[in-house]
């Protein structure tokens, strides 16, 4: 093992990064290339705030990926289908399949998230109307 790197990781100590095109949200990324040299995937947690917080049609052209809803709730849609997702609830997003996730409700929804590549960046980004 490497003595270099943290094995265990805090919400606190994660990397802030805001999320493109979507406002009253937060992003930490813990686990990717940057935190602790992973290879494969970037895990991270997510807060959409009540009634206000937007992730647009976008796509992932480059990783799949998971989201597991910690709290709250909040729809998600994938293809042509839109869903409400709520505590315990995980959805699979293939590789380069449409996909967005907003809370219209009235309590925060917490998530937590998984690409299968080693950053946001290589796992590609695009909004699609």
């Amino acid at each position: 093992m490497d003595a270099h790197i943290n094995y265990l990781l805090r919400l606190k100590d994660g990397r802030n990064e805001p999320i493109k095109d979507l406002n009253n949200a937060t992003r930490i990324v813990l686990v990717d290339k940057d935190t602790v040299g992973a290879e494969d995937i970037t895990f991270a947690y997510c807060r959409f705030e009540a009634g206000t917080s937007s992730h647009k049609k976008h796509v992932h052209a480059d990783a799949e990926e998971v989201l597991y809803i910690l709290s709250g709730k909040g729809l998600s849609g994938i293809g042509d289908k839109e869903m409400e997702m709520s505590k315990g609830d995980t959805m699979f997003i293939p590789r380069g399949a449409v996909h967005w996730f907003y809370n219209p409700f009235d309590e925060p929804v917490e998530m937590i998230f998984i690409y299968t590549k080693p950053s946001l960046q290589s796992a590609g980004y695009k909004i699609v109307e």
